[in-house]
């Protein structure tokens, strides 16, 4: 049995925890697990004195005045998740599946990165390490939510640590192509305090059993240690701060997997993330609205908008004056 990471030795969290209403949106069954340690690691005992609490609340008031236009609907219906990214020239064949524990997955609104050049996700799907409403709100210390989930091996072995809280949305599909693609973007509360660290939580994309969810150009799987301020920057937004209007350390830049697929048979999308070392400090991967797409290649893209022009330029002598109209000759 893999033995478990040493804990965190220092995180920075916030210590304005929300609601349980705040937080559980349309899954009441998962209150009774919430505890006013949401925000912080599990491992961690805090104390709040009479003034402190005051403090706090007159924080919060503060806060839900500057809330973000973020909003995060938590859903655990698989169908419903694989339609809200569903493009053209894909079809989906059967029941997709999902694996998860309640209030980890859902959809969201209005998702913008708050950058100094901001970028919009609009709608789409949303699968998280802990609670998926955690992201709500401008940016308080970062979700840190024990799910209480299992693992997975493959997202262990990516890891090279023992992962929790795994979520897992597999859908089976047809495609029109043989090139498929999805528009995603990792974010986690990791940023940037674990990076280099054994609580690097594994995200990973497979088109039919390879992982496509790489930085740009290389075979490197996109993590809080492959993509941050430092390394691969022109990919990364920024270490948020007080004004970043989602509750996340950080955020890529809106990344494409791209995958090769079977036009005459099914394929398969798996979609996957957990938390590493332990089940503590959030991530997530979200999914854009739309964007599971099947992509002509090239040659057959020209090929047709050739053939398109050429359709309009035949209709167009076909009713020119000078060989339809008897008084033109």
């Amino acid at each position: 049995m893999e033995a478990a990471a040493a804990p965190r030795a220092s995180v920075a969290f916030s210590t304005t925890p929300p609601s349980k209403d705040q937080v559980t949106g349309n899954c009441p069954q998962i209150k009774d697990k919430l505890t006013t340690n949401m925000m912080f690691p599990r491992k961690t005992n805090v104390r709040l004195g009479a003034t402190t609490l005051a403090l706090l609340t007159s924080a919060a008031a503060l806060h839900q005045t500057h809330a973000a236009t973020l909003s995060v609907n938590l859903i655990d219906d698989p169908l419903a998740l694989a339609q809200s990214i569903l493009g053209t020239g894909i079809t989906i064949v059967g029941v997709p599946t999902l694996t998860s524990q309640p209030g980890q997955t859902g959809t969201f609104t209005d998702f913008t990165s708050g950058s100094p050049t901001p970028f919009t996700l609009g709608t789409g799907v949303l699968l998280t390490t802990g609670i998926a409403s955690g992201a709500e709100g401008d940016f308080i210390g970062g979700p840190s939510f024990d799910a209480g989930g299992a693992g997975n091996a493959q997202l262990s072995a990516l890891a090279g640590n023992p992962t929790f809280d795994a979520v897992v949305l597999t859908i089976q599909f047809m495609s029109t192509n043989v090139t498929a693609m999805l528009n995603f973007a990792f974010a986690s509360a990791s940023y940037p305090n674990d990076i280099g660290t054994s609580f690097s939580d594994p995200v990973a994309i497979y088109f039919n059993g390879t992982n496509v969810a790489l930085v740009p150009g290389t075979g490197t799987p996109v993590s809080i240690d492959s993509i941050n301020a430092g390394t691969n920057p022109g990919l990364y937004t920024q270490d948020s701060d007080g004004s970043t209007p989602f509750n996340y350390g950080g955020v890529t830049r809106i990344l494409t997997a791209t995958g090769t697929v079977s036009t005459s048979g099914v394929n398969t999308l798996q979609i996957s993330i957990a938390d590493a070392g332990d089940g503590s400090v959030d991530s997530a991967v979200l999914l854009q609205g739309g964007s599971f797409t099947s992509v002509p290649e090239p040659g057959i893209a020209a090929l047709l908008a050739f053939g398109s022009l050429a359709l309009v330029g035949q209709r167009r002598r076909q009713i020119s004056p000078s060989s339809q109209d008897p008084a033109s000759r």
